[in-house]
């Protein structure tokens, strides 16, 4: 490690060109040496992944927060970096209606339960992903998903397999976003909105925004949408807290509700005055056609609890219902695998 000043810092490795062809399509800039993707990679590291994550984090590069779906940790999060040579120097960029790569960040990637990452024991292995993949320890700061990108990266030239090459990477740890919290409380809204404007102004913030039950949800739906006016690569709004709902909870499409459209069938969930009823749509294919019958079947929370068939539950509540019934019921499918939440505002 080149300390550069006290604020930034640097770490060189080396990695071999997989020696894709020009023009083929590039997915990684860099993989493991043990992954399978050598096909649509441009470079392999030059070191076991374990060792490499551990020598970066040893150098000063704090790992931030990996993609993680099930946690509605939807931006990848952390310290910015620079590498040098640049992707430009190997990889064509299609930027046709707009598109921009942005910067790359460190999130560490997702690691398994005594630490190790995720990446150095499952396929593709990748050290540096061109689309948001939880694994990948280094990742572009936008959410971009690998059929929207797929195509848009091409090898520039065709390097010799096996050829070594050396790379830097730079970065410094005041760029890093800051981390805030809020819990959104009756008539707070406004206030927390323009919070997190003015904060934005001095630098790209992380956010976790939990809804507090004596919220209605009609006054959540409402500050939902001004959440996902904001949400950006400047303002990320990602996770929250155990028990609670992730924003977009809130904004669910309305044509989810018709179940011949779904792919697949989630708990519906109807809270209201008579109490709670908890249903799951059966699917028999035995039927004639292309389309299963489907049959609304009550199902105790208890049952639901057991059943693997869906990890989504829509919840039917009227606008006026306070956020603390939904958590109470949502509490009694804890352990039931579900981990996609939808509010549906129904009269």
């Amino acid at each position: 490690m080149t300390i550069l000043s006290c604020l930034a810092a640097a770490f060189t490795f080396t990695a071999s060109a997989t020696g894709v062809g020009k023009g083929s399509t590039v997915e990684f800039l860099f993989i493991g040496s043990d992954s399978d993707r050598d096909y649509e990679a441009m470079f392999t590291i030059d070191m076991p992944v374990v060792d490499f994550l551990k020598a970066v984090e040893k150098s000063g590069l704090r790992p931030g927060q990996p993609i993680d779906p099930p946690k509605c940790q939807v931006w990848p999060v952390g310290t910015p970096v620079i590498f040098e040579p640049a992707l430009s120097t190997f990889v064509n960029v299609d930027a046709t209606d707009g598109f921009s790569l942005g910067r790359f960040v460190y999130t560490g990637g997702l690691r398994t339960s005594d630490g190790t990452p995720v990446a150095a024991k499952e396929m593709p292995a990748s050290v540096c992903s061109l689309y948001s993949l939880g694994q990948s320890p280094f990742l572009p700061e936008g959410i971009l998903t690998q059929g929207d990108v797929y195509g848009r990266f091409t090898a520039k030239e065709t390097l010799k397999k096996g050829e070594k090459y050396a790379f830097t990477i730079t970065w410094n740890d005041l760029d890093r976003p800051k981390h805030i919290e809020v819990a959104v409380k009756p008539g707070e809204s406004a206030n927390i909105i323009k919070r997190l404007k003015d904060e934005s102004t001095t630098g790209n913030l992380e956010v976790l925004v939990s809804f507090d039950a004596a919220l209605t949800v009609s006054e959540a739906t409402q500050f939902a949408k001004a959440l996902a006016v904001i949400d950006s690569v400047r303002v990320k709004i990602t996770g929250c807290r155990a028990g609670s709902l992730f924003y977009r909870a809130f904004l669910p499409l309305v044509k989810w509700t018709d179940r011949q459209n779904r792919m697949v069938q989630p708990f519906e969930l109807t809270i209201n005055d008579k109490g709670e009823e908890l249903q799951f749509i059966e699917e028999d294919w035995t039927v004639e056609g292309d389309d299963p019958k489907l049959t609304p079947t009550p199902i105790t929370f208890e049952a639901a609890c057991k059943k693997t068939a869906t990890d989504t539950c829509f919840i039917y509540a009227a606008p006026e219902t306070k956020l603390g019934r939904l958590y109470d019921a949502m509490n009694k499918l804890a352990g039931s695998g579900v981990c996609n939440w939808y509010v549906f505002s129904k009269p």
